[in-house]
């Protein structure tokens, strides 16, 4: 899930698309030093399996957390709308191979980083899914 939603994010959010040299813009837990334009920092908040009478089965449950950084506020809150938007396109549709069923947006704040001199805008965001 953590790959199909990258390349989501890569596809649709022009300011974390990746360089021509590969260099990317998504970050899983924390970014490198140095990255001086607008990026993402992504991590799982938790797991949940679906377990009926049944057994496990092919759905699951994810939270995350996605910190979309950027020294200037007003590139903060226009990435973090592309992606609050992205996030809410996915019910109902397939990425990656699985089938997104839906989204709950947990919550959406902002803070100022002043050790990293950066805003950051946090989407939390639960995603139900099944593989195809």
């Amino acid at each position: 899930m953590e790959t199909a939603l990258r390349q989501e994010l890569e596809t649709k959010i022009e300011e974390l698309k990746p360089l021509a040299d590969g260099t990317g813009f998504i970050f899983p837990t924390n970014a490198p030093e140095g990255v001086t334009r607008p990026y993402l920092v992504y991590t799982r908040i938790s797991t949940k399996k679906i377990k009926t009478l049944e057994g496990i089965q092919n759905k699951e449950h994810l939270s995350f957390m996605f910190s979309i950084m950027a020294r200037k506020y007003g590139d903060m809150k226009r990435i973090t709308k592309k992606v609050e938007k992205m996030l809410i396109s996915l019910p109902q549709t397939t990425i990656g191979g699985f089938f997104i069923e839906d989204i709950d947006i947990n919550n959406v704040h902002e803070v100022y980083e002043h050790e990293l001199k950066v805003n950051r805008g946090i989407i939390d965001f639960t995603i139900y899914f099944k593989e195809e």
